[in-house]
């Protein structure tokens, strides 16, 4: 089956365009490219039998047409020690991937339905959640549009994919083989500088089997943001309020249902053609069980880019502060949630969330060639509380704080290179050593973790 995929898929890109850079860049959010330019461009639509499968005319006018697209990522992962622990199971070395296809129908310039089908696996003895997924259906949305003068506002239904800012609260969790996506209904309004978007739905849970992804259950997630092009004061501000309601949640400080609000700030944007930040302010409250949440978290990254130089070096600084629970037993809560994030946050390894964490990360990105760059970098972890626990990407608690007075939990040097053949093809490796610090020795098992990830994307 895998070299079938492979073979099909190689199929499609071997037939590179005429004029690809000159098609939509293909996004992240695969939901929100669109290609009508192509039928004003006969000559790009017809370069490649790509192309004509992103502009499919439905009728003499082209106003109804259909946009085609899917990618397959095959990785494959070696572990040793994974999360510190020294039994056999912890060395791992597996295959996955994860083959997905949608189909995008305009019917006119204000209507459109979404679709898309996902597949994972990995090939390890047991299914692992997020990881294993053999056939469902990862979005079905509705999306109508309004113009309204100089500004567009959208209607949205269904089960779709959502990003907020950078992604430290709710993203489309890439990581993993399953992405990330809610029954949600969103409205939309899109302005010369400016964007809003107001949501209400539940996440999308995601068992092995076939079309059995639902959402009964789940998390309720909530709220509104608004990013502004703020020129007088330099880059852009967003504002934003999420709501989180979970039936049952675990922290170092209990098991309960749980109702969570987050009003968030965030500042991003370039000084010059060099520099460029992003700062992030949330504070988060509500109930946890008969506990009273008061949570926070600070976040900041500057990258200095020395493009006169030949290699064009990034120098980047990251630094996190995320609330931890000062007293364990009592009537407040101060771990925070980070509700949907990216569990890869701190790279494929996935030993450490944003939680209850304080880190300095600086890094440095080479451009060795023009499409193949290698990023260095460090990564040091303290517990923000020493009350409080070490959770995993998955935000599971990990390892519980067990009296330990240290702080120190350790930290990871990592070594990504990234080539990017062409638009249809990109290839990465990810490698990582975490030396455990003195929480970890203290609470369990603290064998050095070994990580490397290659990962190949081929998608159109």
């Amino acid at each position: 089956m895998i070299k079938n995929t492979l073979f099909i898929f190689i199929f499609f890109v071997i037939e590179f365009p005429v004029k690809a850079q000159e098609l939509p860049p293909i996004k992240a959010l695969r939901a929100e490219e669109n290609y009508s330019i192509l039928f004003k461009n006969d000559s790009l639509r017809n370069a490649s039998f790509l192309n004509k499968l992103k502009a499919i005319a439905l009728n003499k006018g082209k106003m109804i047409y259909l946009s085609l697209g899917g990618e397959f990522r095959p990785r494959w992962e070696h572990t040793d020690n994974k999360n510190w622990s020294t039994i056999p199971t912890a060395d791992e070395n597996f295959y996955s991937q994860r083959i997905m296809f949608h189909t995008d129908l305009h019917v006119g310039k204000y209507a459109r339905f979404f679709g898309q089908l996902t597949h994972g696996f990995v090939s390890l003895d047991k299914p692992v959640y997020v990881q294993s997924d053999k056939l469902d259906l990862h979005q079905a949305f509705a999306e109508f549009t309004i113009p309204v003068k100089e500004t567009t506002l959208k209607l949205r239904a269904g089960r779709q994919e959502l990003l907020l800012g950078s992604g430290r609260l709710i993203a489309f969790r890439d990581g993993p083989n399953s992405r990330l996506s809610f029954d949600m209904a969103r409205i939309v309004l899109d302005g010369k500088d400016y964007s809003s978007n107001l949501f209400y739905g539940r996440e999308v849970r995601v068992p092995d089997g076939v079309f059995d992804n639902k959402s009964i259950d789940a998390p309720y997630t909530w709220g509104f943001g608004l990013t502004v092009n703020t020129k007088k004061i330099l880059g852009k501000t967003t504002i934003y309020y999420i709501g989180f309601d979970a039936k049952s949640l675990k922290y170092n400080d209990g098991i309960s249902p749980e109702t969570r609000h987050t009003i968030g700030l965030r500042r991003f944007g370039n000084l010059g053609k060099q520099f460029r930040y992003n700062t992030e302010l949330n504070y988060q409250f509500g109930k946890f069980g008969n506990k009273t949440i008061n949570a926070f978290s600070i976040e900041g990254e500057w990258h200095y880019n020395l493009i006169n130089n030949k290699f064009k070096p990034d120098i980047g600084l990251k630094l996190d502060y995320v609330s931890g629970d000062k007293n364990q037993g009592d009537d407040k809560l101060g771990t925070f949630n980070p509700y949907f994030n990216n569990p890869a946050y701190f790279g494929l390894i996935l030993q450490v969330a944003a939680m209850n964490l304080f880190d300095i990360h600086p890094s440095i990105k080479l451009q060795l060639f023009e499409k193949f760059s290698a990023t260095a970098e460090a990564d040091f972890y303290w517990r923000a509380q020493r009350c409080d626990g070490l959770y995993a990407g998955s935000k599971a608690l990990l390892r519980a704080s067990n009296n330990s007075q240290s702080r120190w939990i350790g930290w990871q040097s990592g070594l990504k290179f990234e080539y990017e053949i062409n638009r249809y093809l990109k290839l990465s490796n990810e490698t990582y050593y975490f030396l455990a610090g003195d929480f970890v020795n203290e609470t369990g098992d603290s064998n050095n973790t070994f990580y490397n990830g290659l990962t190949l994307w081929i998608g159109f």
